[in-house]
């Protein structure tokens, strides 16, 4: 397999994006952003205020030279942090951005193909000539969109083992130690390099710029255990103690059989096959991926399912955000589960033509629904979004 940095003309269709890509190889695509998108994300001022506020996760590094190592300082910050910066070198960092600057979200739209559902978020760097934060690898998948200014990556041909993975000692970055054979590339405003987990990559900024990294992180198993664990402690009908009734000669004193695990192992399995296990998943992948952003909430100004239907009746078109999350998972006897926000409503399957115009993140009204979802509980689920801020007025 030919494992030099592909070059593409436009992003790869899902059946090949895939198979060839995900996951496997790297790819740049040359103006794959539209010049309209690229217009709208937050500049480099916007993201120095956002680095103000309390509660925004953000980091200021200074690249090391003769005289100095590798800095790191984590916001907030103000203006005399950026004031007291050296000309050159330097990279600031933050995070979340999509929840911040909604007009940045819209970048999202360009990565349909991808599993929406697994977005972590889109970190925003800004950074002056010289500024980099060292050769890394991350743990998740990652399209490097970039902004105003140019910039120069070089990445990874494969992906790091266990055992390539050395980071330098006392940095509160993980920089790699050692280098590491790839391709070297150089993008400009509206290009795209995906990055799969394990591929160290480093860019280093050749005039002041904007990159911003979308990216996709699947949880760890860890997290799946203590959050379904969680989900469980919640409901005593289904938090019931393990009764012990199959236990046998073989169990006696400090020992435990080879039958009594296998017991346990059933008990486990039978829950996560259980049909409630689909409906805790919905409601996993729909809350925030930030512990420090709060899942959404219910307005102050609930609306009637009657008053929606007066405004649509107008003319008045919803929106769904693009910043606002729905996963979407497969229940019994047809239904599905929508989630954002850290819920989960159960529908069935009358209304996935809906689901799907929300989706769509365009504005739709009551003439782009046919007649058959302007129905009583197709309204009320418009409303109950509605309500818990998914969906919006189109402006």
């Amino acid at each position: 397999m030919n494992n030099a940095l592909a070059i593409l003309d436009s992003m790869p269709p899902p059946s090949v994006f895939y198979t060839r890509y995900w996951g496997r190889l790297p790819f740049v695509v040359r103006g794959a952003v539209p010049v309209s998108v690229m217009q709208g994300l937050i500049e480099a001022d916007e993201l120095a205020a956002l680095a103000g506020e309390d509660g925004v996760r953000s980091r200021l590094v200074n690249t090391p030279d003769e005289q100095s190592t590798w800095g790191c300082q984590f916001g907030p910050f103000d203006e005399e942090d950026f004031q007291t910066q050296p000309p050159e070198k330097w990279s600031l960092l933050v995070q979340n951005v999509e929840q911040y600057h909604p007009e940045t979200a819209a970048l999202l739209r360009c990565f349909d193909f991808s599993p929406r559902w697994l977005l972590d978020d889109i970190m925003v760097s800004y950074a002056t000539p010289g500024g980099t934060v060292g050769p890394h690898m991350d743990s998740y998948h990652v399209f490097l969109v970039q902004g105003a200014g140019q910039r120069q990556w070089t990445v990874a041909n494969a992906p790091l083992s266990p055992e390539q993975e050395i980071y330098v000692d006392g940095l509160d970055l993980k920089v790699l130690r050692d280098d590491f054979v790839g391709d070297t590339v150089t993008v400009s405003c509206g290009d795209v390099i995906y990055i799969p987990p394990r591929f160290a990559h480093a860019g280093v900024t050749l005039e002041s710029s904007l990159t911003y990294s979308v990216g996709f992180l699947g949880p760890k198993l860890s997290d799946l255990f203590m959050g379904y664990g969680q989900y469980l402690s919640e409901f005593d009908a289904l938090d019931q103690p393990y009764g012990a009734a199959s236990l046998g000669m073989d169990d006696t004193g400090f020992t435990v059989s080879s039958e009594a695990v296998q017991n346990f192992q059933t008990l486990l399995s039978g829950n996560v096959n259980g049909g409630h296990f689909a409906q805790w998943l919905t409601e996993f992948f729909a809350g925030s991926s930030n512990e420090d952003i709060a899942d959404l909430g219910e307005r102050d100004d609930i609306l009637s399912v009657d008053t929606l239907r007066a405004h649509m009746e107008t003319g008045r078109q919803l929106i769904k955000p693009a910043y606002v999350k729905l996963v979407i998972v497969g229940a019994t006897n047809g239904d599905f589960y929508v989630g954002y926000g850290g819920k989960a409503v159960r529908m069935d399957n009358s209304l996935s033509a809906l689901v799907d115009c929300m989706c769509s993140e365009q504005a739709f009204g009551l003439s782009d629904i046919s007649e058959a979802d302007i129905s009583e509980p197709a309204l009320s689920m418009l409303a109950t979004l509605y309500n818990d801020q998914a969906l919006e007025w189109s402006l």
